[in-house]
């Protein structure tokens, strides 16, 4: 049944013009509002993405593509794809919402959909290099405490937050920037094992936007 369900998605949503895959984010993070697309279908997604008014698009090496994905089928099918990442998972940021409804008019404006009025988009940073992304991870377990929120600046040094012993109520340690960049992923649920993924940062001193 989930074969066939999966096979009629697809033969329904084959031949469109664009395609848009809405996620929040998962229950333990918050992003800021971005699309995520692969370098192979780069060339023909760019132009899409940026009239999406999004503030941040992330092409990702061909190697971390999921191919069981929506949005590798249709792509592979010639579907232009995007996908969207936004907020924290199973919860609607209304805000978010608004800034994509704008980008919505702006592509189908883009495709002759719409002829109406259109918003400006926002000028999104995009990272083609994946050494740009530093991703940060829990060295130990416990009560992790976020000092700064998503889509905040930081320097190299700065405090992030701070993971707790919830039995004794002391710092275990410090979680702080490995270097200058913007702060795109920050985690929420506050419960942490060892590996466990605390923050995303871009590493770009030019890369900021307004916090959320």
């Amino acid at each position: 049944m989930n074969e066939y369900l999966a096979a009629e998605i697809i033969r329904d949503l084959d031949g469109s013009d664009l395609c848009v895959d809405i996620h929040a984010s998962n229950i333990y993070l918050t992003e800021i509002p971005q699309i995520r697309i692969n370098e192979l279908h780069r060339e023909i997604l760019l132009p899409y993405a940026r009239e999406a008014n999004v503030d941040f698009i992330w092409v990702h090496g061909a190697s971390t593509v999921l191919e069981s994905t929506l949005a590798y089928s249709l792509n592979s099918r010639g579907v232009p794809t995007l996908v969207v990442e936004m907020g924290v998972g199973m919860r609607i940021t209304k805000a978010y919402g608004d800034q994509l409804s704008d980008g919505l008019f702006r592509l189908m404006h883009k495709l002759g959909i719409w002829t109406g009025p259109v918003e400006a988009a926002r000028s999104p940073v995009i990272s083609t290099d994946p050494g740009e992304v530093a991703f940060l991870n829990a060295p130990v377990s416990g009560i992790f405490v976020k000092t700064l929120s998503h889509g905040a600046a930081v320097r190299e040094g700065d405090e992030i937050g701070r993971i707790i012993d919830p039995l004794q109520g002391v710092l275990l340690c410090r979680v702080t920037a490995p270097a200058d960049g913007w702060l795109f992923t920050i985690r929420e649920y506050p419960v942490v094992d060892q590996g466990s993924l605390l923050a995303r940062i871009l590493r770009r001193e030019e890369a900021h936007t307004d916090e959320a």
